[in-house]
């Protein structure tokens, strides 16, 4: 029953099964990158089996969580006897190669004019941090999607430091916006649905509903096929402008000490099905429903608020929307600053052309990253396990130990250190770290986020139904899209419905009914335990199972699968109370300067914002240059 169930699914089909294959193929592309680069059909072969194009399970992939594991075990509390001495001296030791460790070299590399050495340390096997690419070659096509960071958002309220960086390397976000094809909708006839899973609302039969956000949203509702009270409760939610909380002054207090459920049923007075289309909204910005966020962050991003003055929505022809709009954006989403930063440290990693478009498209010497002449080396599988000064705290240097997938552990030294990876992994390998400093990075928090990357045939029933982004409620994922039609450089996909496309989803670890920390534990645990198998069975039943009675077919249409699993996705500093302080939010002592050690990371900024993370690698690199 089960091997026809695989086959009728094409779980048999030839694409990748890289939980095997993964470390396989990175065993060969290490030795790959021992050599100098190749040329020609060589080159062509090797990056096939780079980074980006890995299949599978790919974001925090079970290597790198291996290995973060080992250090939150204790593992590494005492050190072996055994430690491979390197004899390697640098100025500056950065732990974390992700936008706002780049950030914090760069900078660093800049104000001493190139003439400073320095190590980057990550334990995963690319660089980019959740700033990740995933890239798909079939016939000829290549096809490029975000395997985490998503977009640029709100550019134009970035921190003076992002501003200055972005300008620094000719990152011009305005001119973002002009890589997308504003044709491509209207072209095809596409807008927004949602999907009305008979598994959760009822109906005899899978049933999309388009144009959401697009008309009055009784109108949009009243085809929906749930009971007309819930019809009028869901255009109510989406349209209404009613000010609940008149009195401004006790607003944010109560908005903050209760959660978004809370308010959406006491406040709102309206049930299920309510919240089910707040938690699209919920997960998407925090990763967790809206039972375990507050309602002051309903405020800021969902509907209901309109009112009271809510900012989570924008204005369409009169419709108040609060779903997607055209961000700026990369088509690898934020992984081209990643290559920005790392062309201006070590340009030879980052070939060709420093524009726009030729960082974008620039084939990554990844043989470049660690080569001993240089004087910024990237050193990629490599999990820092122990920071501590040389000497008292007022000492010139620190020692810094690190691990790597052989089991052994390797001794370099620095003037400095930057932790700018997980906050939360600096009370395992800062011994010396004050007793008040751990218990602020105990109070960090993250939600696990999973971005999954469906490379299909074409995309004809998605066309047919007239499906550009789509919303599920209460079902498999958030929602999920068609890749953005945007061309850069050489780069240009057709985007047409019966080429390939790469279909993006959003799935968030969630369980209604705990509490936030409980819920993020959860997922995590989940997300540990779980095989790729699983994952593709799954992708494969839920994409038959909506688009099946349109003709899509997941064993003929599904030709490659990346699930991106980050189980420490989105940082999380605000929720019901006890769960953050505005007065005093944890990460503000989290980040303070401990001798010769700073913190970077989008977690001393106490949010997981592009931006936030570039000015705290600025701002603890000119605390290293200070010493």
């Amino acid at each position: 029953m089960m091997n026809a169930r695989n086959d009728f699914l094409g779980m048999h089909r030839p694409i990748t099964r890289r939980d095997f294959l993964q470390g396989a193929m990175l065993g060969i592309a290490g030795m790959a990158l021992g050599c100098k680069t190749q040329s020609g059909a060589d080159n062509k072969a090797l990056s096939e089996i780079l980074p980006p194009y890995l299949t599978g399970v790919r974001g925090q992939d079970f290597a790198s969580t291996k290995l973060g594991h080992r250090v939150r075990d204790g593992e590494f509390r005492e050190l072996p006897t055994q430690i491979s001495a390197t004899n390697e001296e640098y100025d500056l030791i950065v732990i974390g190669a992700g936008l706002s460790g780049l950030a914090a070299a760069y900078v660093y590399h800049r104000e001493t004019k190139g003439r400073s050495r320095i190590l980057i340390l990550d334990n995963h096997d690319d660089f980019g941090g959740h700033a990740r690419r995933n890239t798909f070659e079939w016939n000829g096509t290549t096809l490029i999607a975000p395997g985490g960071t998503f977009a640029l958002e709100d550019p134009e309220d970035s921190p003076p430091e992002a501003v200055e960086i972005f300008s620094e390397l000719g990152i011009d976000t305005a001119r973002l916006e002009s890589f997308r094809d504003n044709t491509f909708k209207e072209r095809f006839k596409l807008s927004s649905g949602v999907f009305f899973d008979p598994r959760v609302f009822g109906n005899r039969a899978p049933q999309w509903v388009n144009r959401f956000f697009d008309i009055p949203y009784d109108e949009f509702f009243a085809q929906a096929p749930i009971p007309e009270a819930a019809r009028r409760e869901l255009a109510e939610l989406y349209s209404t402008r009613k000010n609940y909380l008149p009195d401004e002054k006790t607003r944010e207090q109560i908005l903050t000490e209760m959660s978004w459920e809370k308010f959406i049923r006491e406040v709102m007075g309206m049930g299920d099905h309510a919240v089910r289309f707040a938690n699209i909204h919920a997960t998407d910005l925090v990763g967790l429903g809206c039972d375990a966020v507050s309602a002051l962050e309903g405020y800021n991003i969902g509907p209901g608020f309109f009112g009271m003055g809510g900012e989570g929505f924008y204005e369409n022809n009169g419709v108040l929307r609060y779903g997607y709009e055209p961000t700026t954006r990369y088509p690898d989403g934020n992984h081209t600053i990643a290559r920005h930063l790392l062309k201006a440290i070590l340009p030879e990693a980052v070939p060709g052309e420093n524009t726009m478009e030729g960082v974008f498209n620039s084939v990554v010497d990844y043989a470049a990253f660690d080569r001993e002449l240089n004087n910024v080396r990237l050193r990629l599988r490599s999990m820092a396990v122990r920071i501590v000064h040389e000497g008292p705290e007022e000492a010139k240097r620190v020692v810094v130990h690190y691990t790597q997938p052989d089991g052994r552990v390797y001794r370099v030294r620095a003037r400095g250190a930057i932790m700018a990876g997980w906050g939360m992994v600096a009370k395992h390998i800062i011994p010396e770290l004050p007793q008040e400093q751990v218990q602020a990075l105990d109070q960090y928090r993250y939600t696990s986020a999973i971005y999954i990357n469906v490379l299909l045939r074409h995309w004809r029933p998605m066309a047919e139904l007239g499906l550009f982004d789509m919303y599920l409620p209460g079902g498999y994922c958030a929602w999920m899209n068609i890749s953005d039609p945007l061309h850069v450089g050489t780069y240009r996909p057709e985007y047409h419905p019966d080429k390939p496309i790469l279909l993006n989803m959003y799935k968030y670890l969630y369980s209604p009914g705990y509490d936030a920390v409980e819920q993020m534990i959860m997922g995590r645990l989940e997300l540990e335990n779980k095989p790729f198998e699983e994952f593709e069975r799954e992708i494969r039943t839920e994409l038959n199972f909506m688009f099946g009675p349109w003709g899509f077919n997941a064993a003929d249409d599904i030709l490659a699968i990346t699930v991106n699993r980050w189980g420490h996705g989105y940082n999380f500093f605000k929720g019901p109370a006890p769960y953050a302080s505005e007065k005093h939010p944890p990460y503000l002592k989290g980040r303070e300067r401990l001798g010769r050690i700073s913190f970077a990371g989008a977690d001393a900024g106490g949010s997981p914002w592009t931006q936030l993370a570039l000015q705290q690698g600025m701002r603890a690199a000119k605390e290293q240059l200070e010493s």
